[in-house]
């Protein structure tokens, strides 16, 4: 038991700054074609809320696992949301979603502080509701990447679920549910147990649905028939000139 409360959360810390690095690549994608493709933006407004949440149960309880387990992952996602908020169209709802996750997200963590401070609650109150709040979040994250499960099952496409986020969600969660079995905290086994069975439907997702380019963007991106005459006119004319 006491091997699992020292070594667990070393590896936890690790596992979760992996979760929270894992959609860097898809972001850097996105950022460098200026468009925002398949990824979907809301997991990473959600990890914003939720990183943040625990950062302050952290400093509440105090454990500095959690903590360093959480900061660099609000730093991570907020790079995130402003890297791919631009990203989205204006008229698509993906990006009034992701804003009104900020904006109210926000708004009731600003709300929440102020009643806990007003109610000069003690410090074990304060941690519960601390805790209550970062695991609401928590399980909140984990099912984000399953906001798309309807457009995936009708798509028979599961390319907006992230395979390495969904990879590291699973190793994750399993890790921090037995640290949190092991020091008796339900805030911290609770969320995880569920995002590890979230994980798994995510998995499930991806084995039943291959990811694969749209029909839209395929179509996109063949030649037309147009292209191709003007294509070998030009060969032509090449060819013309050559002989010259």
């Amino acid at each position: 038991m006491e091997t699992l409360r020292n070594v667990f959360p070393i590896v936890g810390v690790v596992l979760s700054n992996a979760l929270y690095l894992a959609p860097a690549p898809a972001v850097r994608i996105a950022h460098r074609q200026r468009r925002i493709g398949h990824f979907n933006a809301a997991p990473p407004a959600l990890m914003l809320l939720s990183t943040t949440a625990w950062c302050f149960y952290a400093l509440s309880v105090p454990n500095m696992y959690i903590f360093a387990a959480n900061a660099p992952g609000v730093l991570a996602s907020l790079a995130y949301v402003l890297l791919t908020l631009p990203l989205i169209p204006h008229a698509a709802p993906q990006r009034a979603a992701v804003q009104l996750v900020l904006v109210a997200g926000a708004a009731f963590k600003i709300c929440l502080w102020g009643a806990i401070v007003a109610s000069g609650c003690d410090a074990a109150s304060r941690s519960f509701t601390l805790g209550l709040y970062g695991s609401l979040l928590c399980v909140l994250m984990f099912a984000a990447p399953l906001s798309t499960m309807t457009t995936v099952i009708a798509s028979a496409n599961a390319a907006s679920i992230y395979a390495p986020l969904t990879a590291a969600q699973c190793v994750n969660c399993g890790t921090w549910t037995v640290y949190g079995l092991a020091i008796g905290d339900i805030w911290v086994w609770g969320p995880n147990a569920c995002g590890s069975v979230l994980g798994l439907v995510q998995v499930a997702l991806k084995l039943v649905y291959p990811s694969s380019v749209s029909s839209g963007a395929a179509a996109a991106a063949r030649p037309n028939d147009d292209d191709v005459r003007r294509r070998l006119k030009d060969l032509a004319a090449a060819s013309d000139d050559n002989d010259d």
